[in-house]
């Protein structure tokens, strides 16, 4: 018998259970409005997220950003709680609202202490159908979305993201442009053409309400039936596009005193529904997901260019994207993306059983310390509503997941992971060496 100190027996150790995501309660309302109602015992926060068909495809191209701004205008006051009172109500009931923009769909959240919960829905559905979209509010938030590109210019990092998606996306798509709209377009959104876009746009039809939490023995469906069941439909038609490849067009920016330079390599990929998703996710954590994979192995450990450089696949709802990113030394980085495209290069290095294996265990291992929480499983589950996928998704992916083989993410990735385009903002000095023109930064 084994035996550990002070002579006791060592426990036995079970293989852990097969984790499965949460299954929720799914209701439809009478103006088409879908509820997911995930039951979380000891999850006294509620989470709910509203997911809305309105995706940045539904915007006019001389109005792009006008979604964004929408949105965080909704709780700057409603028809019913005018201006501060807004935030005075629903902060004395202990909520939180939020929400987000994305080419699938618009997003708004609230967090609750379950005791106030019939209060916060009826304030979050207020927000939600009939704020009150004041000009001043309007204004103040296209002026900070302005100033928030005007960031994005001045940072390395974010602008090599801004310009990745650039070069990536056929010009023509909406996905080559930021989700908050560019400089020009913002400038010209109204109070008034806000307004509009709400009337048109914001519906329940196509819509999912997702909330989860512990209800304390109650149904919570009755306050979300209070609180969006006469909601009627608008007028919009919303529209899905394919986002397309473009023409790979590399930028290789300089900025005048940088201290390192920001670098990404990337290309069009695929979306959740192809069936080599699941093998190129195992793929690319491999290759630069972990703090010891290829990538970080070797630009870190061994040759000390960058504090980390990670690969990371980007789902659309149709289609994708997948990049390879690091920030590198000023003196380094011509030597330092020779050597990362020389990494991804597997043709006489195919990924092996042992690095497949660590990939599956970390990427299946690590749901049920995501999903944990209340708010966890709406995040997740909003996530799926918004990319046209059903609460089911998550398990099948972990069982697909399970089922990789070092030859399918081989196979997988020597398909998918090829020509990238490169994209640098740093030093103009130390990007001379690139082969590329160097240029100034642009416009956003």
């Amino acid at each position: 018998m084994d035996l550990q100190p002070y002579g006791q027996p060592r426990p036995e150790v079970e293989a852990p259970p097969e984790w499965h995501f949460p299954t929720p309660e799914i209701h439809t309302l009478a103006n088409g409005l879908t509820v997911w109602v995930y039951h979380r015992p000891g999850q006294y926060v509620v989470s709910a997220s509203l997911v809305l068909d309105v995706p940045l495809d539904i915007e006019e191209s001389d109005l792009e950003g006008i979604a964004t701004i929408s949105l965080h205008t909704l709780d700057e006051g409603t028809l019913d709680h005018p201006g501060t009172s807004y935030a005075e109500v629903l902060e004395s009931s202990g909520a939180v609202f939020g929400g987000s923009v994305t080419l699938s769909a618009t997003t708004c959240s609230v967090e609750m202490p379950v005791t106030s919960y019939g209060r916060a829905m009826a304030l979050f559905a207020e927000a939600v159908r009939t704020p009150a979209l004041a000009d001043d509010d309007v204004t103040r938030h296209v002026a900070l979305r302005l100033a928030d590109i005007e960031q994005h210019r001045a940072n390395s990092s974010h602008l090599a993201g801004v310009l990745t998606r650039r070069a990536v996306f056929d010009a023509g798509s909406r996905a080559s442009r930021m989700n908050g709209g560019t400089s020009a377009s913002v400038a010209r959104v109204t109070p008034e053409a806000v307004r509009q876009f709400h009337q048109t746009w914001y519906s329940p039809v196509g819509a999912v309400l997702v909330v989860a939490g512990d209800f304390l023995g109650s149904d919570p469906l009755p306050a979300v039936e209070a609180a969006f069941g006469d909601w009627a439909p608008s007028p919009g038609h919303p529209l899905h596009l394919p986002s397309r490849p473009g023409s790979a067009r590399p930028y290789v920016i300089g900025r005048d005193g940088s201290v390192q330079a920001d670098v990404r390599l990337a290309a069009f990929s695929i979306d959740r529904h192809d069936p080599r998703w699941a093998p190129l996710q195992v793929a690319s954590y491999a290759m630069g997901g972990a703090f010891l994979s290829r990538l970080n192995r070797v630009l870190r450990e061994d040759r000390g260019y960058t504090y980390g450089i990670s690969m990371s696949p980007h789902p659309l709802r149709s289609g994708g994207y997948w990049t390879v990113g690091g920030s590198f030394r000023n003196e380094v980085v011509a030597a330092a993306v020779e050597e990362t495209q020389a990494i991804l290069d597997i043709s006489h290095s195919p990924f092996t059983e042992v690095e497949v294996s660590q990939a599956v265990s970390f990427l299946t291992g690590v749901a049920p310390l995501r999903y944990a929480t209340a708010q966890g499983v709406v995040e997740q589950a909003a996530a799926l509503a918004a990319a046209g996928l059903d609460p089911g998704y998550v398990d099948r992916s972990l069982t697909r997941l399970r089922q990789v083989t070092a030859a399918e993410a081989t196979a997988a990735y020597t398909e998918l992971v090829q020509d990238p385009v490169l994209v640098v903002v740093g030093d103009p000095t130390a990007l001379a060496g690139l082969g590329h023109p160097v240029e100034t930064v642009p416009e956003l």
